[in-house]
């Protein structure tokens, strides 16, 4: 099973992909909505991808995706953000980002990203 840990406020969205990639995957996403409870969780359980939302974040994202790293340095981090953030996001993809997804997002779109991610970068 895969797990799947994403910080945004966009919670019906991210519910949706759930539903759509349970489907063909095992997987189970765990939403939050604050970023200590995220770490206090990534610290005690490990989850192979991480998705961020940019917008939710601000002036944390950078920090949040290093102390991620720190962590667990193979996780696999997703970025959502709107057009505005665009340059933290280069920032952020020198810093081990694997993928970015500019809002607004379907939930198709993130389910085939997010699995296209899980079948491509990351083992069991």
């Amino acid at each position: 099973m895969y797990k799947i840990l994403v910080l945004t406020s966009e919670v019906d969205l991210f519910e949706d992909v759930e539903e759509s990639l349970k489907k063909d995957e095992e997987v189970e996403i765990i939403l939050f909505q604050h970023s200590l409870k995220l770490i206090n969780h990534f610290l005690t359980y490990y989850a192979p991808l991480v998705i961020l939302d940019i917008d939710f974040l601000k002036n944390e994202i950078l920090e949040m995706i290093q102390v991620l790293k720190n962590i667990h340095p193979n996780t696999k981090i997703i970025l959502i953000l709107s057009p505005e953030n665009m340059p933290i996001c280069l920032t952020a993809l020198s810093q081990g980002v694997v993928s970015y997804q500019v809002k607004p997002i379907s939930s198709s779109n993130a389910a085939a990203i997010i699995s296209s991610i899980l079948h491509s970068t990351i083992d069991h």
